[in-house]
């Protein structure tokens, strides 16, 4: 199974700890952690039609180093089970019907028959030194599966100006990929990806806060999809099929905006609104509006509902089916598709206090639906329903200080 695929799924799973506060500890600027902090979680995404099923496992640990450093380990397993789309083809009546590898799908075991069954290990050190009015974080990471080995390192800097009313933040990272397909050693490559950041937070009053900031990408070297196939076909007749093709590099710029607003008479509930917009030289333009409301309740308790919409164009290169063996690049791949998705969630935490010796406690479970339809992408489109589905994710954590 290729790396973006499963990279997918891992980001859902990322995206729901994120949404569960408190499970990874986040710098603040000119403030050192002064407990020492263990954070883990589980997750479990499943597809319909029993495609795909995901289990994640990831924990965190943090410790103070002297007065004005912390540092912090991550580790994370997640394995993948099931089938995945691997082409389209035309049937009798010439509708376009999605191909998935695999004749069956097991549990979560070493035994998958003839699906998909592999691992990811990954393990994620960072460094953080805080002064004044500000903080500097170096970080890097490793991960292995059977196919695909990344290394990454990265840094960023905070610096807090206006009396600490606005923050300026500004990072980079690059990584660099090995793929080694399993049944097509000669597609063996590699890629490379740069990322920068500038953003800024600002604390309009003491209810309000405003964040933004723009991301610029820049990747390199083999970037098409090992497992997927583009079947070509002439006036309705299958004539010849190749392997994935895409452009061998790929600039991206995405751009941020997230609003919070305190409500100190509902109990201190917090509204959070989000909009992000990319776009990048293979013809993906993106929208996500995303909406939560952080509700606590009770003695510690925390509820937090969440919608997400999501939009994208299809990429230049993209074809459902192949119709021009001409063609420099060619993809079938669902996800370079234009679509549409929905995603509705609920977050719920309980925090505990008085538990020596933890001075803190948090339990936190999650939930989310997603439905990805073509009929929900920006001015509608039905070409691509064929590729519809949905999927659940389930997300569990505990954080402990001491």
């Amino acid at each position: 199974m290729s790396n973006q695929e499963k990279s997918n799924f891992v980001a859902c799973l990322s995206v729901a700890a994120l949404a569960l506060p408190g499970l990874m500890q986040s710098a603040v600027a000119g403030r050192v952690e002064e407990t020492y902090n263990a954070d883990f979680q589980y997750g479990h995404y499943s597809e319909s039609s029993s495609r795909i099923d995901v289990n994640t496992y990831e924990g965190v640990l943090a410790a103070p180093i002297g007065k004005s450093m912390t540092g912090s380990v991550a580790l994370v397993r997640d394995i993948v089970a099931g089938a995945s789309p691997k082409n389209n083809e035309l049937d009798s009546q010439g509708n376009i019907k999605q191909i998935i590898s695999g004749a069956s799908k097991r549990a979560l075991t070493s035994e998958c028959g003839k699906s998909i069954c592999d691992s990811r290990d990954g393990i994620s050190p960072s460094l953080t030194y805080f002064f004044d009015s500000g903080s500097v974080n170096l970080n890097g990471g490793f991960s292995r599966e059977n196919d695909y080995t990344s290394r990454y390192v990265g840094t960023s800097i905070s610096k807090d100006f206006n009396k600490k009313l606005t923050t300026l933040n500004v990072g980079g990272s690059v990584a660099f990929d090995e793929i080694d397909p399993t049944d097509r050693p000669a597609l063996k490559g590699s890629k490379t990806t740069q990322q920068y950041l500038l953003g800024v937070s600002q604390i309009i009053n003491k209810d309000s806060l405003l964040l933004s900031n723009v991301t610029f990408a820049y990747s390199s070297g083999y970037l098409s999809d090992p497992y997927k196939l583009v079947y070509f076909y002439d006036n309705g007749l299958f004539v010849d099929f190749r392997l994935d093709t895409r452009p061998r590099e790929k600039f991206q710029f995405a751009w941020l905006t997230q609003y919070v607003r305190h409500f100190g008479d509902l109990n201190d509930a917090a509204l959070h609104i989000d909009y992000r917009f990319s776009t990048d030289s293979w013809g993906v333009n993106a929208h996500t509006v995303e909406a939560s409301w952080h509700q606590p309740v009770g003695e510690g308790w925390q509820v937090i509902p969440r919608v997400r919409y999501y939009s994208q164009d299809q990429a230049d290169f993209y074809q459902a089916v192949g119709t021009d063996l001409q063609a420099k690049y060619y993809s079938s791949d669902y996800r370079l598709a234009g679509f549409g998705a929905v995603t509705a969630g609920l977050h719920v935490s309980k925090e505990f206090t008085e538990l020596a010796p933890l001075s803190h406690l948090k339990f936190q479970i999650g939930g989310e639906y997603y439905n990805h339809s073509a009929s929900y992408q920006l001015g509608g489109n039905n070409a691509g329903d064929f590729a519809d589905f949905n999927y659940f994710l389930i997300t569990g954590s505990f954080n402990m200080r001491f």
